[in-house]
Parts: structure tokens; sequence; C-alpha cells
């Protein structure tokens, strides 16, 4: 796996799902403040539970949402044009050559994502509950080790998806012109892969 491989996997991955991780940290922020009717308690609720919870989550469904998909499209088109095969008759690895790249780049760009939606859900958040009387939220308030538990879920959260990406491209049978139908069981499966092992920290309460 080449540096330059990771970095254009990443990028690729950070810049399809960035802005729709934002809109939609934004949207959480604003949804639960507008949905309490005590801005100022709500947003104590927020400050815990947004940064081990539920920005990850928000982030690792978006992400699953558009990079399942695009994973296991371009990896099943690959199958289909038998690049697959190829690689492994010249005795490459698809899993070393096709799969790590696109792991290790979803576990590094999902602690960002995930970095961006506490931003927008916190952000909204005191921004609205100030303009109904509540103090603003102050970086003091959040504790480190909720910040770092979320960060460690997104990674794994980017890990998990792809591989059920990459799996469900790799396991792809049918023919080219069958290859879009692959990215929509990616993004299936993917988001089903980030919900369940989230339920996972739930019963575990490191949610």
């Amino acid at each position: 796996m080449s540096p330059r491989e990771l970095a254009l996997q990443g990028t690729r991955i950070g810049a399809a799902v960035l802005p729709a991780v934002a809109i939609g940290g934004g949207l959480v922020g604003w949804a639960w403040i507008a949905a309490s009717h005590d801005a100022a308690a709500a947003l104590a609720v927020i400050v815990q539970r947004v940064p081990r919870g539920v920005g990850p989550l928000v982030a690792g469904l978006l992400v699953a949402a558009r990079t399942g998909a695009t994973m296991a499209a371009e990896i099943a088109s690959l199958r289909a044009g038998q690049q697959v095969d190829w690689l492994r008759a010249a005795g490459l690895s698809p899993l070393r050559h096709l799969v790590s790249p696109r792991l290790l780049a979803a576990a590094l760009v999902l602690p960002v994502a995930t970095l961006v939606a506490d931003a927008f859900a916190l952000g909204t958040a005191s921004l609205l509950a100030s303009r109904r009387g509540a103090a603003p939220l102050a970086l003091a308030q959040l504790a480190p080790a909720d910040v770092w538990i979320g960060l460690a879920k997104a990674a794994l959260f980017g890990v998990t998806l792809a591989a059920v990406a990459c799996a469900t491209g790799l396991h792809w049978r049918g023919a080219a012109r069958d290859v879009p139908r692959s990215a929509g069981r990616g993004a299936v499966a993917a988001m089903l892969a980030v919900a369940a092992l989230d339920l996972l920290f739930v019963a575990s309460r490191l949610a």
C-alpha cells in the first residue's frame, strides 16, 4: 500500500462526505434545542452525548451511505472487469492492494468527520440556546474522555464500514451492467454494520 494511494482514498472520502457531515451535525444541534423547553438543560445534555455517541454515529452513517456505495461499486467494477482475477494471477493480494488503503483511509477520515459533526452540532446548539437566554457553550465544559472515546469509536466505524463495503464488492457476481446495484447494497450493508456496532457500544455503555 503506497502513501499516494492512501492519500487519494482519504481525499476522496473526505471531499465526498465532510459537507454532508457538517450539515447533519448542525441539524442535530438545531433539533435538540428546538425540541427542548429548557435550552440550558438541553445544552448540558448535548455536551455529554454528542462527542461520545451522537457525533460518531451521525458521521458513521453519513460516510457509510456515500463511501459504502462508492467502495462497493468500484471493487465490483474491478471484479466484473476481471482486474481482481488478474491481481491474483500475478500473485498480488486484492486485500492488500484494493481493500487495505480503503480501510485505513476510512479509519483516518472518520475521526475527522466526527470532529466536524461535533463542532457543528455543538456550535448550532450553543447559538440557538444563547438566543433563548442560556449561557453559551464553553470548550471547558467538554470532557476530554468523551471526545477521545468518540474518536476511537469513529475509527472503528470507519474500519467496519469500509470492510463491509469492500466485501460487498469483492463478492459481487453480476455482469458489468449490473455494477450500480452493488453500490446500493454496499451503502445499505455499511450503514447496517455501523448501526449494529453502535448498538454494541450502547449495550456496553460506551455510547
